[in-house]
């Protein structure tokens, strides 16, 4: 029988969870999982061939380490939000009451009651988990859809024992640290003033677009290396996805130089010193791929496909100078553009089309940065 105080933790800081984030959760696990799980084939692609590679991708899934560990940093990410949401809602007058009249029960029913108030807010991924363990006994691999399990149930007994600390600590008065604050500080170059807003502003935004990057990046590394080496097509589309998925990073990038830095452009800075300041700042924004690619995948060919990767996103950086912020307009470019550069790969072109990108890059920047279209 479900305990009074696990109802009350749960209408208040389950729901409140899922309320508060609504719009990003039914995004992540409705639109994008449902879309790239359930999606029916086009074209020329066979159903059974389309399945094959939907069982492909969640084999790798459950039976890459690798994969497993992307997958493990994404839910432990998921539950520090957790802990941010919880936390701070305890920490409001109007729920006072929960750390006096809670801490009156034992430690083991307050552990308890908040571990079902956690198994509730883990429920998108605790449904992974079990169908990993599925998979895994259908597909006789049993080792890590076990250590899902078990990582799973670490997860939410931790977050419970945090709650638990929490509520006692300040039940007895002794205020409790909430956000945690680095001890030093240092400068902020001028190009890395974006990254510091996406961590400030659009952290949600940017941990989705990372996952869903690496996604592509990982199914690129299985298909470049465990396949024909010499064949780089179907790393080199993943690429392009994966680029393509940080269309929502770029477009924020040019908002908050249009809207944010507009007083930048007085500054004595050359237009090429800016360029140079943006191909940086993709760089350190592409640091995590590049880290994954060179762990799992050490070849030249890696280096090649990062190119590649920085030249796609200069040049749809560059398109917003000449588009300006008018995402109705944008989007559609952006697509056309995305089906010509599929089909170079698909011929080949991977060298000539990053090479020519790079090029058009610079001259849409060159000539439109100070010819900024005015703002819808």
């Amino acid at each position: 029988m479900i305990s009074p105080l696990t109802i009350v933790l749960t209408k208040i800081f389950s729901r409140g969870f899922y309320r508060a984030n609504a719009g990003s959760l039914l995004f992540f696990f409705v639109v994008v999982i449902s879309y790239a799980i359930f999606i029916t084939p086009a074209g020329t692609m066979s159903h059974d061939t389309f399945q094959l590679y939907e069982l492909i991708v969640m084999m790798t899934l459950i039976s890459n380490p690798v994969a497993m560990t992307a997958i493990f940093f994404a839910w432990l990410l998921y539950t520090l939000k957790s802990w941010q949401y919880v936390t701070g809602q305890l920490t409001v007058p109007e729920n006072g009451f929960l750390y006096y009249s809670s801490t009156a029960l034992s430690k083991f029913r307050q552990l308890r009651s908040w571990w079902w108030m956690q198994f509730v807010i883990t429920l998108p991924i605790t449904v992974y988990g079990l169908l990993s363990v599925i998979f895994g006994i259908v597909y006789h691999q049993y080792l890590l859809p076990f250590i899902t399990i078990l990582y799973l149930f670490l997860l939410i007994t931790v977050s419970a024992a945090l709650y638990v600390w929490l509520a006692n600590r300040l039940s007895a008065g002794t205020p409790a640290p909430i956000t945690l604050r680095l001890p030093i500080r240092w400068k902020k170059p001028f190009f890395s003033l974006f990254l510091y807003h996406i961590i400030h502003r659009i952290k949600l935004g940017g941990l989705l677009t990372k996952i869903f990057s690496l996604f592509c990046l990982a199914s690129g590394a299985y298909s470049l290396f465990s396949g024909n080496r010499q064949d780089t097509r179907v790393a080199g589309l993943l690429v392009l996805t994966a680029v393509a998925g940080h269309l929502y990073l770029i477009y924020q990038e040019h908002r908050f130089e249009v809207m944010t830095l507009a007083f930048s452009r007085n500054f004595p800075y050359s237009r090429n010193r800016h360029f140079g300041y943006m191909a940086l700042r993709y760089v350190l924004l592409l640091l995590p791929e590049m880290v994954f690619l060179a762990i799992t995948a050490p070849s030249p060919m890696t280096f090649v496909l990062l190119a590649y990767a920085i030249s796609v996103m200069l040049f749809f950086r560059s398109l917003l100078y000449w588009l300006g912020l008018n995402m109705n307009v944008y989007l559609p470019v952006v697509f056309a553009v995305y089906i010509v550069l599929f089909w170079l790969i698909m011929y080949g072109y991977l060298w000539q089309s990053a090479g020519v990108l790079l090029l058009l890059s610079y001259g849409l920047f060159y000539s439109r940065y100070y010819k900024l279209p005015p703002i819808e």
